[in-house]
């Protein structure tokens, strides 16, 4: 692929995100994103063949700066478990306030195929990413070691699968954002050791 080719995929990436994750992706055509670019309808579909490509596109791309900032945080050996696990949930929590509700709601209605490509991602970081993290956390002490790890997993990955959903979000007077932190915040406090709890509590030194 010629350097140009890549720049322009950039460009019709980075204004689809903005678009989709603002109006969600029934309201947007294809005309208005190319208009925004300032190019021509026939150049986007040289790359993407249908909006629904795009979407893909966008929500995959999304996915990977997620799988790579939780990547990064993980193998930062600076951080203990639980400094990891802050970070995690505000790169988390991040991500999930710019797709935005009305993109939410509307993958799941419009475009089903696309939203359980997300529900499947998110459910392998739970797996993989927070189950890494709690592992570590148990052999630093930081983690109950009285409650099954794999038990632990089953109860965050239903209670996010459950809650963190748009009918759920539909009928409650918070953002995603407010709903996923106090989910951690009842679930992670509830698993920290004694010594755990102290670090986790206390203020963040400068």
């Amino acid at each position: 692929m010629l350097e140009n080719d890549i720049e322009i995929k950039k460009r019709i990436l980075e204004t689809a995100r903005d678009q989709f994750f603002s109006h969600g992706f029934t309201k947007v055509t294809v005309d208005e994103i190319a208009t925004r670019i300032g190019m021509s309808k026939k150049t986007i579909y040289k790359f993407y063949p249908s909006k629904d490509d795009l979407v893909r596109a966008v929500i995959d791309s999304t996915l990977s700066d997620v799988h790579a900032c939780c990547n990064n945080i993980i193998e930062n050996n600076k951080l203990d478990s639980v400094e990891k696990l802050r970070q995690m949930m505000t790169t988390a929590a991040l991500h999930i306030s710019k797709m935005g509700k009305p993109l939410i709601e509307d993958l799941e209605r419009n475009a089903p195929h696309v939203w359980k490509e997300i529900s499947e991602f998110r459910n392998r970081r739970i797996y993989e990413d927070f189950g890494k993290l709690l592992h570590e956390g148990r052999q630093q002490g930081i983690f109950r070691n009285d409650v099954d790890e794999q038990l632990i997993l089953l109860i965050y990955a239903n209670v996010i699968r459950n809650v963190i959903s748009p009918e759920i979000l539909m009928q409650l007077p918070f953002t995603a954002v407010q709903v996923y932190e106090a989910i951690v915040k009842v679930i992670f406090e509830g698993i920290l050791t004694e010594a755990g709890r102290k670090y986790h509590l206390s203020p963040i030194k400068n």
